[in-house]
């Protein structure tokens, strides 16, 4: 089963640049998502890894703050919740 997600939000932080030991880049970041309204205002946050050169292009181009559209794969623990 593939789990497909979109998420538009906003960069909680600078994206934090690794390369594994193949030399392929991973990127990590959190996006803040605001869901809701007034006293009902909630905010979500989301743990991102990018791969490859959009890892290197988010690198880059992305700062904390900035707005994104991220999709890709929910992965799940052995439960099947989502991590």
């Amino acid at each position: 089963m593939h789990h497909k997600i979109t998420i538009t939000g906003n960069l909680g932080r600078d994206p934090e640049l690794k390369y594994m030991s193949d030399g392929k880049a991973v990127a990590s970041f959190t996006v803040a998502v605001t869901d809701g309204f007034g006293d009902k205002k909630k905010t979500i946050w989301f743990k991102v890894s990018v791969w490859g050169k959009p890892a290197e292009n988010a690198n880059q181009y992305l700062r904390k703050g900035s707005t994104v559209l991220v999709e890709g794969k929910l992965v799940t623990d052995e439960s099947g919740n989502p991590r």
